[in-house]
């Protein structure tokens, strides 16, 4: 997305530009799953998830004239109509998001192309800070990965997947619990984590994860999320973050991986096998920007800027970097050359990283942001978002079998039900690869939350039909195996205990009772029924499942009005209660996954002692599972 806060100017750079869409995908990394057969495996049953046989959506999707926006469409070579302007409040700036929908191909120019007034973004952002991380089973903190560390050994190739070059591990790597409880995201004794979308990331302290417009990558047995720190606040637009973890539940803050004065954002990191440096390449200097680069010896950093360029003597817009399978690096990029955002493309990195090669392909096709690659059985997938500050956009991409083209009209990728990617901006592909196969996860960018779209990031896996054409269904909650490459829809009906049980609690609110934390939802209505508790502390909710039986994981999900400090008990008679779980850092619109030892239970409770705002206790979900 493009937005413009110059807030001054420097002697070789401008401001920071507002946070675009597409950041990294996968780096070395395990890919992602078997396309066609979901995985047995862990908890759960195994089932057959296949892409919508030929869904596709057809040509030219005009895409609105937001309030405040420019109006106008026009066409591009695939038949896409490019869209409005940036809504009001969007961060307005002058120049920002609709001068860079100004510029359309062929000549053509909208009128009105300033973006609405109003500054500040939409409500309904960011919410209390806090988590809901729990303690046992943390990963082991272990070893730092060693200097180039990647994960895979000798490039092995997942059937339908890209081959990950070979690496070493680092010794004495960093290494997870065995045995133990794996609190947020099910038992790590499996393999399988479950991704839950449309609620808030909190790091280990219980702090919002801060992460926007960023990339994930992998270096030895760690993923780092980097990403723009505090978009919010104009001044944090300085602040590159990076989290680690090696299970992508449990993230810890490592800081500040870079601060530059001039302002920057789309990030990306890549690890240089021949000068044995990570190199962070950046949007920077503003919103028409130069390419940063910056490198530093631990995937955390602290990197350190090097220099920063002109593309073609022009300024870019977003951006991100491919790494292909022979270790060649390529940018992915908006270019300004013939006006604001009129033209995207491609080109090669030098080999160590630190500047450019040659321009591989450009397309003349305008107002189009967050470009990124990723690359499935021989075919390159090139993705972009529309330009429309930030409001949430449909996602299009254009395959190849060569990075130089020839390269397929741009088609709209299929998203049922949503003609904005499920109101998110897409930011980019990242690839899991085992011995099952490559599972593509898309990473898009939230920057308004509203209604029961909440959450600042949405992770899907992408499902493909026999002609490679994907899919992203949505999924509220998924499993996602990283070592095995296989991924599986989370079947609520067959996995909860709780599900349909009767469920009473200390105190109610209204039309808010117990009862609606064990009703099935989806994703479109799971904000329809609550339960919500009088404002006072202590308070309780308990699921009666019926009759005593083995339980291993509970799940909470959580309203804005969420549990502070609180426990999860079982107990065999609702009279002694054993604690097989608490936390102190609970937070606002979050959800506790909780896995603990095998017990034998037939009430489940959660019993909170201190509220994390003046309101009541508020759970939308109660789930109790017994995960294998």
């Amino acid at each position: 997305m493009n937005i413009v806060p110059r807030t001054h100017t420097v002697v070789f750079v401008l401001f920071v530009g507002m946070p675009m869409a597409t950041g990294c995908g996968g780096s070395k990394a395990p890919a992602v799953r078997g396309d066609a057969s979901l995985q047995a495996g862990g908890a759960g049953a195994a089932g057959t998830m296949t892409a919508a046989g030929g869904q596709t959506a057809s040509g030219g999707s005009a895409g609105g004239s937001p309030a405040g926006g420019a109006a106008g469409a026009s066409a591009s070579p695939g038949g896409v109509a490019t869209g409005g302007v940036a809504a009001t409040g969007g961060i307005a700036t002058t120049g920002g998001g609709g001068g860079r929908d100004a510029g359309l191909p062929d000549g053509n120019t909208r009128t009105g192309g300033a973006v609405g007034t109003g500054g500040t973004v939409g409500t309904g952002g960011a919410v209390g800070a806090g988590g809901t991380l729990g303690t046992g089973g943390t990963p082991g903190t272990g070893g730092a990965t060693a200097t180039g560390g990647r994960t895979a050994t000798a490039g092995t190739t997942a059937a339908g997947g890209t081959t990950v070059r070979g690496g070493s591990t680092a010794a004495g790597g960093t290494t997870t619990a065995t045995g133990g409880s794996l609190a947020d995201g099910g038992a790590a004794a499996t393999g399988w984590v479950t991704i839950h979308n449309d609620f808030f990331w909190y790091d280990q302290s219980g702090a919002q994860i801060e992460t926007r417009a960023g990339c994930l990558r992998k270096f030895g047995d760690t993923y780092y999320w980097y990403g723009l720190f505090a978009w919010q606040d104009p001044k944090a637009w300085n602040d590159q973050t990076c989290y680690a973890s090696t299970d992508l539940v449990h993230w810890t803050n490592k800081g500040i991986a870079l601060h530059v004065d001039a302002g920057a954002n789309r990030m990306d990191v890549l690890y240089n096998d021949t000068t044995k440096q990570y190199v962070m390449f950046l949007k920077y200097g503003g919103d028409a920007a130069s390419l940063g680069f910056a490198t530093a010896s631990a995937p955390e950093g602290p990197f350190t800027l090097l220099s920063e360029t002109l593309v073609d003597g022009a300024n870019i817009g977003d951006m991100s970097v491919y790494e292909d399978d022979d270790g060649k690096a390529y940018l992915a990029y908006v270019w300004d050359q013939t006006g604001p955002n009129r033209q995207h493309g491609i080109y090669r990195m030098s080999a160590d990283y630190l500047s450019l090669d040659t321009r591989m392909y450009l397309w003349s096709v305008a107002s189009r942001e967050a470009p990124h690659i990723f690359k499935r059985n021989g075919t390159y997938y090139y993705g972009v978002s529309e330009t429309n500050g930030v409001n949430p956009s449909a996602t299009r991409y254009y395959t190849a079998t060569n990075l130089t083209g020839p390269w397929s009209a741009a088609t709209m990728l299929v998203t049922p039900g949503s003609s904005t990617t499920y109101e998110t901006q897409c930011d980019f592909v990242f690839p899991f690869t085992g011995p099952q196969g490559t599972v593509y996860m898309l990473d898009a960018d939230r920057w308004i939350p509203t209604g029961g779209f909440q959450g600042g990031y949405l992770w899907l896996p992408y499902d493909f039909n026999t002609a490679g054409m994907p899919t992203a269904n949505y999924y509220q909650d998924w499993d996602l195996n990283m070592s095995a490459g296989a991924w599986r829809a989370f079947d609520r009906s067959s996995r909860d205990l709780a599900l349909g049980k009767t469920a009473t609690a200390s105190s109610e609110s209204g039309t808010n009772v117990a009862a609606g934390v064990a009703k099935a939802t989806t994703y479109q209505n799971y904000t329809a029924t609550r339960w919500e508790s009088a404002a006072s502390d202590p308070q309780w909710i308990m699921v009666d499942l019926g009759a005593a039986m083995e339980v291993d994981r509970v799940i909470l999900k959580w309203y804005t009005d969420y549990g502070k400090a609180f426990k999860i008990q079982v107990s065999t008679d609702s009279t002694t209660w054993t604690d097989v779980y608490s936390t102190t850092i609970g937070g606002s619109y979050s959800v506790t996954d909780v896995a603990f030892s095998k017990t034998t239970a037939r009430y489940v409770r959660m019993y909170g002692t201190q509220r994390g705002t003046p309101n009541g206790y508020s759970l939308f979900a109660f789930m109790v599972l017994n995960d294998p």
